[in-house]
């Protein structure tokens, strides 16, 4: 069985102000500094035997808290990057409202303008995750991403169809399971934020 945790990055300044951040390279704020230690603090016990992340600041700084509770170094892989969400980069959903009027979020092939498609995200997601098959079967490990490139990794694991939109939510910092044994994804838990809890 391989055992994976999937961990959305801490906050930014634009999550707290609803801006799109895409491949815009935001760092973690102070609460998403604070979030990042305290997910740290959850796996610190656990035996993990090795940790992904997109490269992209905020997730990164959240994956190196991680590694150094677990001792463990960070893997960066490309394919965890969040959607390119290219002319969106920055704009709050009124805002790419009001600039792109009429575009259809549930057409899988039609790229944001300068971005990607859910097709190009769900190619992408699906190599990592034959990837992680092929070398930590009997495995626990961490992938620390974006929640738009989580939602495509949970909708790539219960087949689900290749659309913009996944019915999934995933607050900063929050940590999903999912299992992969006998030839199928099973979701164990999602958007787990228990670890956030004031004591």
């Amino acid at each position: 069985m391989l055992t994976l945790y999937l961990v959305r990055h801490g906050q930014t300044a634009f999550n707290a102000e609803g801006r799109v951040q895409g491949w815009l390279d935001v760092p973690l704020d102070d609460t998403g500094l604070l979030q990042a230690q305290r997910v740290a603090q959850r796996f610190s016990a656990k035996p993990i035997q090795a940790i992904y992340s997109s490269p992209l600041r905020r997730a990164a700084d959240t994956a190196r808290a991680i590694g150094q509770a677990c001792g463990r170094e960070v893997i960066f892989d490309e394919r965890l990057r969040e959607y390119h969400m290219g002319d969106w980069t920055g704009l709050t959903g009124e805002e790419i409202a009001a600039t792109t009027p009429g575009f259809r979020m549930d057409d899988p092939d039609l790229a944001i303008p300068n971005g990607e498609s859910a097709q190009d995200m769900h190619r992408r997601v699906a190599s990592l995750l034959q990837d992680w098959i092929m070398h930590h079967m009997g495995e626990t490990i961490v992938a620390v991403s974006h929640g738009g490139t989580l939602g495509a990794l949970i909708g790539t694991m219960l087949g689900l169809p290749v659309m913009r939109r996944h019915p999934f939510a995933f607050g900063n910092a929050a940590v999903t399971k999912a299992s992969y044994e006998n030839g199928r994804w099973r979701l164990r838990s999602l958007n787990d934020r228990c670890h956030l809890r004031e004591d």
